[in-house]
């Protein structure tokens, strides 16, 4: 048997092509160029958002995957992101590819993200993205996208969800997210600060387009309390820039303990014929405006 294999008449180039493929990728594993993949990400995410990135590692395994530690998405010094990891696993054949797509991996706040990311060579940027959310902890995402990060809305629980976009010509794509266990703190209304809100489910989805983030449901539901929001509002990821609002809300409150807030609220909001609250918030993200309104919408 050896003897054939030995006298096969391609044995000898395959031999050396073998020899060949396990030399490179060995040879690539190890002078594999870290600083180089790490300032070329950072420049794609820093040159497509807003936000800053800090990576300390980078390597690749035997699978060609990069592995990223200690990647920190920062909007300001006290204002980050942690990510456990980032490995991205790009094929030898997107780099012949115009627009490669890029598969991806992070594992962040106790759960993780996967998607994919296409870039666009022509335009030095990313062209789509599409991704998959699970069982990731949301508190560290009000202080990412507030002005300042401190006095904000505190809020906890856990966001299952699917996101895609397309960046080139204009931004368009679909969002659907939900957050189970739903805790909410320090929110204020007129100055005043309300009671926690605990144990909420909350669901979050609509398409972007035009410009526009397009609200079909922002509800947040819970004992005695029914929250639901929708309208139009700046892009997810320019929202600390600013924008115009034109949303519409209505607000059920039936648990005793929240009653006496209802009063409190009555003489801002109008209300509707099954006794919930509503009205709409306009102007802009750094100036909202809140007037008592009825909502045809709900």
């Amino acid at each position: 048997m050896k003897d054939k294999i030995r006298n096969y008449k391609y044995f000898v180039p395959l031999s050396y092509i073998t020899f060949f493929v396990v030399a490179f990728f060995v040879f690539l594993i190890m002078t594999f160029p870290g600083d180089i993949v790490k300032q070329r990400i950072v420049s794609e995410i820093q040159n497509s958002t807003p936000y800053k990135v800090d990576i300390q590692s980078a390597d690749v395994s035997a699978l060609l995957n990069v592995n990223l530690k200690g990647v920190k998405i920062y909007k300001s010094q006290n204002q980050f992101l942690e990510l456990d990891s980032l490995t991205i696993k790009p094929s030898l054949f997107s780099v012949f590819s115009d627009s490669p797509k890029v598969p991806f991996n992070a594992k962040l706040q106790g759960g993780e993200i996967e998607g994919t990311v296409r870039l666009s060579k022509q335009n030095n940027g990313i062209q789509e993205i599409q991704a998959t959310i699970k069982q990731v902890k949301v508190d560290s995402i009000p202080a990412l996208i507030s002005q300042d990060g401190e006095g904000g809305i505190l809020i906890n629980g856990v966001m299952d969800g699917e996101l895609y976009v397309q960046f080139d010509p204009m931004p368009k794509g679909e969002f659907s997210f939900e957050v189970e266990e739903l805790n909410i703190d320090n929110l204020k209304v007129k100055g005043m600060k309300l009671p926690s809100l605990s144990n909420l489910k909350s669901r979050f989805n609509g398409n972007i387009e035009d410009n526009l983030t397009n609200i079909k449901e922002l509800s947040m539901k819970g004992n005695g309390i029914d929250i639901q929001i929708t309208g139009t509002a700046p892009i997810l990821w320019e929202i600390s820039k600013g924008g115009i609002l034109d949303l519409g809300y209505r607000i059920e409150i039936t648990n005793n303990d929240l009653a006496k807030y209802k009063t409190f609220l009555s003489p801002y909001l109008a209300k509707h014929r099954d006794g919930s609250l509503g009205g709409k918030i306009l102007g802009t993200i750094k100036n909202p405006r809140f007037e008592k309104d009825s909502v045809k919408r709900f």
